[in-house]
């Protein structure tokens, strides 16, 4: 019986979900929706039959092991460690590709009477660490130690959100100024590139493509842009709305291993994936409302085609598996 309830309020939100983008071309026409006993898990097809699947999730609210207040950031290490930035209780936590807790550590340093971790990164044996609320970016070693300040010498606007490009050797971050561009050391890159001209008092979150090109996320103007590092701004993906391919406050961004690009569509509580190579962009739905997702927030992509998604409203870290039908 409680099956067949939840098999129908899915049902009830994607019949309302359709009927809301009939008219748009790339409107999934025909969806059915199957609650699988077994897993607990919930499969939505389209027309297109591509596939979307939270095939689990890991943490709830809370201040335990484990257990999240309002988590933003995730970033996943060449060893399939998930970091989440877990922002309300000041730390942040490690668990393995499974959602098993590894260990955690404290962004609260000496000196400070809070700490706000939003953005985290890797650089070599190091983790940098966004603190909106202290304007500073903080680096860890692998112990959770606190080492210093990046860039120190740098007054930040409350920087949002970082990104490392390992084939060009540079640290992206957003604050509200726009994105700044770093060396690995911290130094200032030569022939900087001031987005603040081209996007809104919130930049949310930066990502970096390894193919010399930085992807922004803004929430002010419900897109995706792309700057190149040398010669600045280059496109956008998407516009304002509610149609598969368009976007509502985007905030997380992420890049898998084909260069597609993974989106955290806030607004419309779902994630879409983009690929930039294709002339209309869009390339299919990742996970929506009926999957669970109510408020995504930082997304990235796992090496087997996984995606790790952390909802910021629900403090839960979603893993959402490979569509069965690639397009």
């Amino acid at each position: 019986m409680e099956d067949t309830k939840a098999m129908q309020e899915v049902s009830d939100e994607l019949t309302s979900m359709t009927k809301s983008t009939a008219s748009h071309p790339f409107n999934p026409l025909e969806r059915r929706v199957t609650f699988a006993k077994k897993d607990s898990t919930i499969a939505v097809f389209d027309s297109k039959q591509h596939t979307s699947r939270i095939s689990q999730h890991f943490g709830q609210f809370g201040r335990a092991d484990g257990e999240y207040h309002r988590p933003a950031g995730v970033i996943v290490s060449n060893l399939g460690e998930i970091y989440v930035a877990d922002t309300g209780n000041q730390r942040i936590q490690v668990f393995d590709s499974s959602g098993v807790f590894l260990r955690l550590f404290t962004t609260r340093i000496n000196g400070y009477t809070k700490s706000c971790p939003t953005g985290i990164a890797i650089v070599g044996n190091m983790f940098l660490v966004t603190d909106p609320v202290n304007n500073a970016v903080n680096m860890f070693d692998f112990r959770g130690n606190f080492t210093g300040h990046f860039s120190e010498d740098t007054v930040f606007d409350r920087p949002a959100s970082i990104s490392v490009d390992k084939t060009y050797g540079i640290v992206a971050i957003s604050d509200q100024l726009g994105v700044r561009i770093f060396t690995a050391k911290g130094e200032r890159r030569a022939g900087d590139i001031l987005l603040a001209g081209h996007v809104g008092p919130i930049a949310n979150e930066v990502a970096c493509n390894g193919r010399g090109e930085i992807l922004l996320s803004c929430w002010y103007d419900h897109c995706v842009k792309v700057y190149d590092l040398n010669s600045g701004f280059k496109t956008r993906i998407g516009d304002r709305g509610d149609w598969l391919g368009r976007l509502e406050r985007p905030r997380g961004v992420g890049v898998d291993r084909q260069g597609k690009i993974v989106v955290s569509d806030a607004g419309n509580r779902r994630v879409q994936l983009f690929d930039p190579r294709d002339r209309l962009g869009f390339c299919r739905l990742v996970a929506a409302p009926a999957d669970g997702l109510r408020e995504p927030y930082g997304v990235q992509a796992l090496s087997d085609g996984r995606f790790v998604v952390v909802d910021n409203a629900l403090s839960k870290v979603f893993s959402v598996s490979k569509s069965r039908c690639e397009p």
